[in-house]
């Protein structure tokens, strides 16, 4: 890999938390920093991409939720490649991506958003108004970058079942640009 890529180059293969996600944002902005810099000092400078090489199998839907939001925010093209798999919060992590690319070998999973309450009653209704939102939101960017349509999805929310779909799928399916 070249220096000027490797610089470029941010691998997040675990959990998305506080911690993977903090260092992936602080990434993409330090690049995006360095690059505002250098188009004010180069007139002819050119944006290369960020690329994110993911592998995860999910993790926090807040935290996920900060990382696409600085994903989308970037004015340097972030390249999402996913080497291994991209579940859960993963799967909207990608779709967020300037470029969608997956190893022929990948897998990705949607399923509905897990939650874990215990409460009282009122203080378990609001959680449930705050998942629904939640996942109104994830699901939003599906259907924004993505070929997917509720269509697509409602089998597997009302059956309860994960929807684990490997690289052609994906592609047909425009949820990825490209399979290497």
């Amino acid at each position: 890999m070249s220096k000027n890529k490797k610089e470029r180059t941010h691998v997040l293969s675990t959990r998305i938390d506080d911690k993977s996600v903090g260092d992936a944002i602080r990434f993409i902005a330090n690049v995006n920093s360095d690059d505002d810099y250098r188009e004010k000092e180069y007139r002819k400078y050119k944006r290369k991409p960020i690329h994110l090489i993911l592998n995860t199998y999910g993790g926090s839907v807040y935290d996920g939720l900060g990382l696409i939001g600085a994903i989308e925010r970037s004015k340097t093209p972030v390249h999402i490649t996913v080497m291994g798999t991209a579940m859960s919060m993963g799967l909207f992590i990608l779709a967020a991506g300037h470029k969608r690319i997956v190893s022929r070998h990948a897998t990705l999973m949607y399923h509905q958003l897990s939650v874990f309450l215990r409460d009282k009653l009122e203080g378990i209704k609001d959680a449930v108004k705050e998942s629904e939102r939640l996942e109104k939101v994830c699901e939003t960017i599906l259907f924004e970058r993505t070929g997917l349509t509720p269509k697509h999805l409602q089998p597997y929310k009302t059956q309860k079942k994960e929807w684990y779909l490997g690289a052609e799928e994906a592609k047909k399916l425009k949820i990825i640009d490209k399979i290497i």
